[in-house]
């Protein structure tokens, strides 16, 4: 049996960067009467319980009953999260929901192309080229879109550029995103992440504004390619644009997904089962 000696300070270490002891508990799914006696040092956790808390907060098992001393330099450097229960109604809005459940927006930082329908031209795609990165503890999105009126294969018109704060909320991803050129749109990105170790395609749907002259609210089906993390950025920038549904260059799945026309539910698919 480990000591629970250092576990406690430990672990209220960890919690001292999260918003509350109980969101902390509710994200886990862990009984908040339990994971007090966990932090009183009245009892240890199960293996299966030591598992799901060191997965949430990103350390391994064994660390957790490091010396406290040990602990406080390897983790006591992390980013504290914002008390929601201070500061300004903008500091508390953000704290609480962003960036949500840090632990699995991590695997997902990287370079993606994104598809979606033109507005008011349905046989048009537009690829754009979108990275998320984690900063202070926050994950933010950086995305350029190249698109056209017309429908003619990668027929490019103007430039946007969009900066976004992501969350991982639920079970659903959200991103946030303003137009930072015209300063004049915001739009919203709701994905379905997969529960697959390895990630290739999400799908879900984006709601804005057309940009320019037109300014009419829109939605769209939309999906996200992984790139990778290390790319040819000039390579990537190339393939962007508007395209037309034929396009061969379009992974066919996104294509039928993007086409179909469904709602989509917590859909997201793995292009290797198909």
């Amino acid at each position: 049996m480990r000591s629970n000696d250092s576990l406690p300070h430990n672990l209220k270490l960890l919690c001292s960067m999260h918003s509350s002891v109980s969101d902390v508990c509710r994200r886990i799914g862990m009984n908040r009467q339990q994971f007090n006696k966990y932090l009183s040092g009245e009892s240890l956790p199960s293996a299966h319980n030591l598992r799901r808390i060191a997965l949430y907060f990103d350390v391994a098992s064994d660390e957790l009953f490091l010396p406290a001393a040990e602990f406080n330099t390897r983790h006591g450097g992390r980013i504290a999260r914002p008390d929601p229960q201070k500061g300004d109604a903008f500091s508390r809005i953000m704290a609480q929901a962003f960036p949500g459940d840090l632990r699995r927006l991590r695997p997902l930082l990287g370079f993606y192309h994104s598809y979606f329908l033109v507005p008011h031209s349905p046989k048009s795609i537009v690829r754009a080229l979108l990275c998320l990165e984690e900063n202070d503890g926050r994950v933010y999105s950086k995305d350029i879109e190249r698109s056209s009126i017309g429908t003619s294969i990668r027929q490019r018109g103007y430039l946007s550029k969009y900066d976004g704060i992501v969350s991982y909320l639920g079970n659903c991803i959200f991103i946030l995103e303003f137009e930072s050129l015209t300063a004049d749109t915001l739009t919203e990105t709701i994905l379905f992440p997969s529960y697959r170790k390895r990630l290739d395609i999400l799908t879900g749907m984006t709601l804005g504004v057309t940009s320019r002259v037109h300014r009419q609210p829109f939605s769209s089906l939309i999906a996200w390619k992984y790139l990778g993390q290390n790319i040819d950025m000039r390579r990537a920038l190339s393939q962007c644009g508007s395209l037309a549904e034929s396009d061969r260059s379009i992974d066919p799945n996104i294509r039928a997904f993007l086409l179909s026309g469904d709602q989509p539910t917590s859909m997201s698919f793995d292009p290797r089962d198909h």
